[in-house]
């Protein structure tokens, strides 16, 4: 939370970075201020609270996921204040510790990987993506290594750009993407479809995203065929759940992340076939545009809804199950502020809307309008989540009101 606060607030200050080429270092420290600092430990704490709860399996050692948080904010806070400076050996030095961090988070989960072997689709996509980490950590340890020490001869087959696509592309598809979908088979019921379809739809996406990578690594093959197949496997798992929204019976915190996926899944399919032309000035521009509105339009967005499906039901369970039936206590629902929900997803959906246009065709006018709506959009996301979380960090006593004392009357008569 405190690395998306502090991300957001240096795009709204900072604002100007989204009118630059986006290889440089500053920008760069940012990127890696939201996919490590906010989603990745996000999503490595959030898979030790909801594996055991969705899929039945825990982590084989509380100590060793200490250790691992530790390796990690080191490792993710050196990334980030060594490229914010461009010190190039530091920053190289602080993905070693990233990347031992996601070795042992593998290792700690590897009861996953046994309940994927008996045929759990759900424990299949979280297991990918638990080797994707992996993959992304090493290949940009590598990278930042090559850029480190200047060698002379890469220590990559590929130009230093596409690899840098690659780490970003096996993190955002591999690690991030592969994630939300498993566990979105177990929390959004209208991504699941047919099981006759999970084989395909997995495989697309893994075989895709593997592919895309190594053509993106390698000056040999073109990466179009790869790019389609992530595509359809995307659209394939957000078919339910918009057909769903279409007929009334999905949310709009559920859709608009999915939607926004579709679109650039089809961007990426353009670019991959060199829309917009490689030379052409206009290329640059959708590209960050493509990467700005992967990390806020997909992953941002993403957790900010599916957080308070998960946030209050730990935190009721924590804080008040024991009370339940014998005194008034809140419902799960009523722990998070749905009024704050609504204006975090309109302020965020509409902020990146705004800002990607911004960015595609350059005028100032729409940042000063798109970045402080992601500001207001963050913002009372986590204010709304400070809500739900101050039952469980603060020692505060929940006082009934009249309300809750004639429902518990009904539901406990005998009380």
């Amino acid at each position: 939370m405190l690395s998306l606060l502090v991300g957001t607030a240096w795009i709204v200050f900072r604002r100007d970075l989204l009118l630059q080429y986006f290889y440089f270092s500053e920008l760069l420290a940012l990127t890696h201020v939201f996919t490590l600092g906010f989603a990745t430990s996000l999503m490595m704490g959030v898979l030790i609270r909801l594996a055991p709860v969705s899929l039945k399996v825990g982590p084989r050692s509380g100590r060793l996921s200490l250790v691992q948080y530790g390796l990690f904010l080191v490792g993710t806070s050196g990334m980030v204040f060594h490229f914010s400076w461009s010190g190039w050996l530091g920053m190289a030095w602080a993905t070693v510790l990233v990347f031992v961090a996601a070795v042992l988070q593998a290792y700690n989960f590897s009861a996953i990987f046994e309940l994927a072997r008996e045929g759990d689709w759900a424990a299949r996509y979280v297991s990918a993506a638990l080797i994707h980490l992996v993959l992304a950590a090493a290949l940009g340890m590598t990278v930042a290594f090559n850029k480190a020490l200047d060698l002379g001869v890469s220590l990559l087959p590929g130009a230093p750009l596409q690899s840098v696509f690659a780490h970003a592309h096996l993190a955002a598809l591999g690690w991030v993407t592969t994630m939300i979908f498993g566990f979105e088979l177990k929390l959004v019921p209208t991504t699941r479809g047919s099981e006759k379809s999970l084989p395909w739809r997995f495989g697309l996406l893994q075989g895709g995203t593997l592919g895309l990578a190594v053509t993106l690594l390698t000056p040999a093959p073109h990466p179009a065929p790869f790019a389609l197949m992530i595509a359809i496997a995307i659209a394939w798992h957000a078919k339910g759940t918009i057909h769903a929204f279409v007929t009334g019976r999905a949310m709009e915190w559920e859709t608009a992340p999915l939607v926004i996926l579709v679109v650039l899944a089809a961007t990426g399919l353009l670019l991959a076939l060199d829309v917009p032309h490689p030379e052409s000035p206009l290329r640059a521009r959708v590209q960050l545009a493509y990467g700005f509105t992967a990390v806020y339009g997909w992953i941002v967005l993403t957790v900010t809804t599916v957080a308070f499906k998960l946030f209050p039901m730990w935190v009721w369970q924590e804080r008040f199950q024991a009370d339940f039936g014998k005194k008034p206590v809140p419902g799960m629902k009523d722990l998070a502020s749905p009024l704050l929900r609504a204006v975090s997803l309109v302020a965020l959906t509409a902020g990146v809307l705004v800002t990607a246009a911004a960015i595609l065709s350059a005028p100032a006018g729409l940042l000063v309008l798109g970045t402080p709506l992601l500001g207001l959009g963050v913002l009372t996301f986590v204010v709304n989540f400070v809500r739900v979380a101050r039952w469980a960090l603060l020692p505060l006593t929940y006082r009934p009101r009249p309300e809750d004392w004639a429902k518990f009357r009904e539901m406990f008569p005998e009380r």
